[in-house]
Order: structure tokens, then sequence, then C-alpha cells
């Protein structure tokens, strides 16, 4: 059973609460790793969610850390929005249409709102996911699914259906995410330095970068100066030979 930890914030415009929850690592059953760095428990997202739009008075709030004051654990007495009408700004993140939504509120933090390097990084990694999610599962159509047995061919067909409708969409929006991947990767190298914490796994983010860019010249580059060899980087260095450029599930 999944449970979660609750705790509650309160719009600094109109002092509306909205109800939200992190996942409690210790009651996960199941954890699913994408080559983009995407993990997912038990089906939900990791990355706790930075930019909080208010359903009340749409005021955009950007909160670094889930901790007080931003946060409080204590229940108001007043009512409030439940996680589901603000999470993900409100759209259906699981289909199609709330994964190109995802991206035009991304697009939107970016054009209309004063930011950061380091949130510009953020904002550009959740659009990069959103778009890698059109086409996320799509080993997931193959006709071997319902042979061997793991869903119904009613199950597996709506499934299918609904990834070549999304790997349409992302092929219409292919120069839009080329232009935002490029983008994160030339902050990403001018943001770490070697003598940083995060330059090593930012590095083998750059290098899935620049796999599903199509650079497979400059993946091999990084790939040959890396050191480590971990499975994750056996299986992309696996992807660079084939060249293969999109996002695949790496455990899970």
């Amino acid at each position: 059973m999944i449970k979660f930890d609750t705790y509650y914030i309160q719009c600094p415009r109109c002092k509306s609460w909205m109800e939200g929850h992190l996942l409690i690592s210790s009651m996960v059953n199941q954890s699913i790793l994408y080559s983009d760095g995407k993990i997912l428990n038990d089906g939900y997202i990791t990355e706790n969610q930075k930019m909080i739009v208010c359903p009340a008075c749409n005021h955009w709030s950007w909160i670094e850390k889930h901790e007080e004051p931003f946060i409080s654990k204590t229940k108001p007495a007043e009512n409030f929005y439940t996680w589901n009408s603000w999470r993900f700004y409100g759209v259906h993140f699981g289909s199609n249409e709330g994964r190109i939504a995802l991206v035009n509120h991304y697009k939107s933090f970016l054009e209309k709102s004063e930011h950061n390097k380091d949130q510009e990084i953020y904002f550009r990694r959740l659009m990069w996911w959103a778009y890698n999610d059109l086409v996320r599962n799509k080993y997931q159509a193959s006709i071997e699914r319902y042979t061997s047995k793991e869903m119904s061919f009613k199950v597996w067909y709506r499934n299918r259906k609904k990834l070549n409708e999304g790997e349409k969409l992302f092929k219409l929006h292919h120069a839009d995410f080329m232009e935002n991947l490029n983008i994160l990767v030339n902050l990403l190298k001018d943001r770490y330095t070697p003598d940083d914490e995060e330059y090593e796994s930012t590095n083998l983010d750059i290098i899935e970068m620049y796999r599903q860019l199509g650079d497979f010249e400059n993946a091999e580059r990084l790939l040959n100066e890396t050191s480590r060899r971990t499975y994750f980087i056996s299986r992309i260095e696996e992807k660079v030979e084939e060249r293969d450029d999109l996002v695949f599930l790496v455990t899970g």
C-alpha cells in the first residue's frame, strides 16, 4: 500500500490552503528508472514540484525546499484544495494532451517569470521529461506485450493507440524538443565544474542529452572519457552504438 506524508501550503497572495503529499520512501514497492533520469516510485514522480500555482487566484510561488516556513504539517481549520487539484497545475499528466499542456506551462514560466539559471535548468529538465513522456513507454506497443499474456488484448490495444498518438505528437513537436535540449545542454555545461559534487552525474545527463539530440559523436567522446562502468552507462553505450535516440527504460 502506498503511503504519503501530508503537508499544507498557504498561498502568499490570497491565503488559500493547498494539501500536498510526499511519498514515504520506505513504503515504495517498485521503482522505475529511465535513461533521461526520471524516476517513478509506484508510478509517482520523485521530484518535488517547486513551482506552485494557486488554484484560487493563479498566483505563482517558487518553493525551493519543502520545509517550514513554506510548508506546514498542521492541518488548517479552513477548507483546502486537494493535491490533485493543483499538482502539475491541474492537468491530467497521464494523457498525451496533459503532457503537452505541461510543456506549455513550463514555457510560460520561462517566458513570463523572472528566474535564475538553476530555475531555468529545473523547468527545462521537466520540459524534456514531459516531451519524453509521449514516447517513454513505446516498448509497450509491441505485439509481444499481448502474446506474452502480460495484458489482455483490450488493454494492449488501448495502450498501443495512446502510444502511437504520443509518437505522432512527439514528431510534431520535435523541433521544440531539440531546441529545449540544446539550451539545457549548454546551461548544464556552464553551470558545473569538475570541483562540484554534481559534476559527474551532470556529465552523464549531458551524454544522454547528446544521444537524444542524435549527436552520437559527442556522446561517444564523453563516454570514452568516463572512467565509471555501470549498468546504466553500458545501456547508454548500447543505444549510442545502435544510433537510437529515444528515451528508454533502464530498470523496473
